[in-house]
């Protein structure tokens, strides 16, 4: 039995596609209107800790993308600050241990930042 992390099969399933968010440029001129910028986190201090705020269209989107992130949390045995106000969540994380950002944290904001993108992505019928 081979055993793999889900970190390893996201991976593995974007062969490092970073997650981007199209910005929409209209010009004659132009033959590509769309720009891909990359997502970032937020970096603060006291402590130590990545945050980033992500904004759904639908209260439905928002709420599927709350239940993998807690599904994802229970996989990783890592868990963050998940703060819902309308349509925004807003999600920090660190290792609470040494009040600091660890590479647990970074491999958890990638796969959070797959889950964002995999719930905007998802047709709705």
């Amino acid at each position: 039995m081979i055993k793999t992390s889900v970190s390893n099969l996201l991976t593995e399933y974007f062969q490092n596609d970073a997650p981007t968010r199209q910005v929409i440029k209209k010009s004659p001129c132009q033959n590509t209107p769309v720009e891909a910028t990359p997502i970032t986190w937020e970096v603060h201090t006291d402590p130590e800790r990545f945050s980033k705020i992500f904004v759904f269209t639908t209260r439905k989107r928002m709420t599927d993308f709350v239940n993998e992130v807690l599904m994802l949390e229970d996989k990783m045995n890592h868990h963050g600050l998940v703060k819902i106000v309308n349509n925004e969540v807003t999600v920090e994380v660190y290792t609470h241990t040494i009040n600091r950002i660890t590479n647990l944290d970074r491999e958890y904001t990638q796969n959070i930042d797959f889950v964002y993108r995999d719930v905007l992505d998802f047709e709705y019928k």
